[in-house]
């Protein structure tokens, strides 16, 4: 936030998050302001506060698509009325907050002033100096603290701002990683639970965020909820990324399902707490890891006249647009459950594709149940399935 003193005002600037002016009473933010043009300008003569900007750059970023008239007057017309947006609102010596040169305009970067995102800077280079200290972990989350979200997030798209958006969001999570782990190895697991909260409110698919998010339930014992967690963000990078989480992911799926155990345990209790935390209604869905290491442990199986296990996969077009791949698969993914028994059970191997393993089926029933399944889909007359495989699943001899 920038600070201009006059008097007892103080005038602050804050380009993190919602971008605002406020100096006592006064207040200019961007949801009260519609006039986009003349608020990117102002953005912009802010950011590049350190610099005179010439009348033609200026021109080119905010008058070029006017069409009509004369360029320069239509800037001094925009700059005029800066200016008296900020008046309006309230704040003094306006004339001397964007100073006019010949050429080109400046923001008075003279003025004595502090910068939200040159604190954030500050605050991050002392947290990783070379010279460590205690306080490490106490600087970062300051950082953290002052970063209330994106840079210029409204004009967000704009070209000026990407570049430096890109920087700040990566030294802003630069920032939370290193505090997560600091935070972990002195056992403050509820404030990495809510640091990793927040910091997946900005940015959903930074990966080790997530990692160190479920590693904070499960420390707290929330086994359930990590589960939950990993579930619903493992489809959320498949519809919308169309990829499958990193491997340390998924060999933190098998973590969460395998809680530590630090003594002995009657098998009756055991069980007990197994079959109480499960849920048995439907198919059972699982990771793919899980699918694979029951697929291999079917295969060591003894084979058994008339009935086997068949493996099913599912597959819809690749080449279908995003929005309509994505409602495919979440529509297969609500008809399987509820056609399979209790016993089948079910993955999504893929951002296009969903595997079904079916125990103790001929090979007509287990087609007539896939059947089933594609009525169900073309009953809501969702797209077309690109293709539809099944295959027995063999027991394995080993080699000797």
């Amino acid at each position: 936030m920038i600070t201009i003193k006059k008097k007892a005002a103080e005038i602050r600037i804050c380009l993190l998050g919602e971008f605002t002016i406020t100096s006592g009473k006064a207040r200019l933010s961007e949801k009260d302001n519609r006039a986009s043009k003349i608020w990117k300008m102002l953005q912009y003569l802010i950011v590049q506060r350190h610099r005179f900007v010439p009348h033609n750059e200026l021109i080119d970023l905010f008058c070029a698509d006017e069409g009509v008239g004369n360029p320069a007057n239509t800037l001094r017309t925009m700059i005029y009325r800066t200016r008296g947006i900020l008046e309006k609102a309230g704040f003094d010596m306006v004339d001397e907050m964007i100073l006019s040169k010949s050429g080109g305009y400046t923001w008075n970067n003279k003025m004595a002033h502090t910068v939200d995102v040159d604190e954030f800077e500050k605050l991050y280079f002392v947290a990783n100096s070379n010279a460590k200290t205690e306080d490490e972990v106490d600087f970062l989350l300051k950082a953290i603290e002052l970063y209330r979200g994106d840079l210029l997030p409204e004009a967000a798209g704009e070209r000026w701002v990407m570049p430096l958006g890109r920087r700040y969001r990566a030294m802003y999570f630069d920032c939370v990683h290193k505090a997560l782990k600091l935070l972990i190895l002195k056992d403050r697991i509820e404030e990495a639970e809510k640091l990793c909260r927040k910091a997946l409110s900005i940015d959903s698919f930074d990966e080790k965020t997530l990692e160190y998010y479920l590693r904070s339930l499960i420390a707290q014992g929330k086994n359930s909820e990590a589960l939950e967690e990993y579930k619903s963000m493992e489809l959320m990078f498949y519809d919308v990324l169309n990829v499958r989480f990193s491997e340390d992911l998924r060999k933190l799926f098998n973590q969460i399902q395998r809680p530590v155990i630090d003594e002995d345990i009657p098998l009756e209790e055991m069980l007990e707490d197994w079959l109480r935390d499960g849920d048995f209604r439907g198919a059972f869905y699982c990771d793919l890891s899980v699918f694979k290491t029951i697929c291999q442990i079917e295969a060591r199986g003894v084979y058994r006249p008339g009935k086997s296990t068949y493996i099913v996969s599912i597959n819809v077009d690749s080449n279908d647009s995003d929005n309509k791949r994505t409602g495919l698969m979440k529509q297969i993914g609500m008809a399987i459950p509820g056609s399979l028994r209790r016993g089948d059970l079910f993955t999504r191997s893929s951002p296009n594709q969903y595997m079904l393993m079916l125990h103790n089926l001929t090979h007509e029933s287990c087609k007539a149940l896939v059947d089933r399944i594609m009525r169900t889909l073309d009953s809501k007359k969702v797209l077309r399935i690109e293709e539809v495989s099944i295959r027995a699943l063999t027991p394995v001899q080993p080699e000797y």
